[in-house]
């Protein structure tokens, strides 16, 4: 007797693409800062440029300088700092994706990271790591899809009052204390303001009625395609056809003729 084979009754989809691959590079770099560099090179790829007194100051003539502006949001300083990042990314990410697109979310993300990490070199003498300004903005995008009705929830603000604890906490362990960590955790928060505004030049509606205007026209096209098929025209014309011969009925049964078999006399 064969054995029945177990299928798996569902289908894993990436939902998410932006969130998880984001997510997936911060794995690789913390893999390879961790593991590989042994955290030896992680001021020199995955942190962000300081003041010029400070500890990694930015550098007009090198390009490195300029990657950096980017490359900090995916740099973290120790696991609890990494799994409680992407958590949030993953937990906020999706429902932004969904309304605003994957182009739409990965523009802000970079805006947010850009925006921040020039605060950072032009204000701050220590460099910041992880996706803090990243995840302010998924958490202001969150609550806007709320304001636009008129209404704050709560829920909103225990994130962010919890999230900014979190982020006090880090930065004193890290060795950010005082003004400085207050100041960086400012700078983050403006970065995620300054990607979620973004999210205003992009109105869901204008998307819906682009879309629902891009399917009116595919009907549309398929009806045209449709109506030049020989199917629609041979029904057309057989349509037609009886409608004359209803039409002229009467004339039919004035005919003098008469018809007997196939011939008519």
């Amino acid at each position: 007797m064969a054995k029945k084979k177990i299928k798996f009754p569902y289908k894993v989809i990436l939902d998410a693409p932006v969130p998880v691959f984001f997510v997936l590079i911060c794995t690789v770099f913390f893999l390879i800062d961790f593991l590989l560099l042994k955290n030896n090179n992680s001021l020199n790829l995955t942190s962000s440029p300081t003041t010029a007194g400070g500890a990694l100051p930015f550098l007009i003539s090198q390009p490195l300088s300029y990657l950096r502006l980017f490359l900090y949001v995916f740099g973290f300083s120790s696991p609890q700092m990494l799994v409680t990042d992407l958590i949030f990314i993953m937990l906020l990410g999706p429902a932004i994706e969904e309304r605003y697109g994957s182009i739409v979310i990965a523009i802000m993300m970079a805006v947010s990271a850009l925006f921040s990490g020039v605060l950072n070199a032009c204000f701050c003498k220590t460099s910041l790591r992880g996706a803090s300004c990243i995840i302010f903005m998924l958490i202001f995008l969150n609550s806007f899809m709320s304001l636009s009705k008129k209404k704050i929830p709560l829920s909103f603000i225990f994130v962010v009052i919890l999230y900014v604890i979190r982020e006090v906490f880090e930065k004193t362990a890290g060795g950010v204390g005082g003004a400085g960590g207050a100041v960086a955790i400012l700078i983050c928060i403006a970065g995620g303001l300054c990607g979620s505004l973004f999210a205003f030049l992009t109105s869901p509606k204008a998307r819906a009625e682009k879309k629902a205007s891009a399917k009116n026209e595919r009907e549309a096209l398929l009806e045209e395609i449709d109506s030049q098929s020989p199917r629609f025209q041979k029904k057309s014309l057989f349509g037609k056809k009886r409608k004359n011969d209803d039409d002229d009925g009467d004339d039919d049964s004035d005919d003098d003729s008469t018809i007997v078999g196939t011939l008519k006399f």
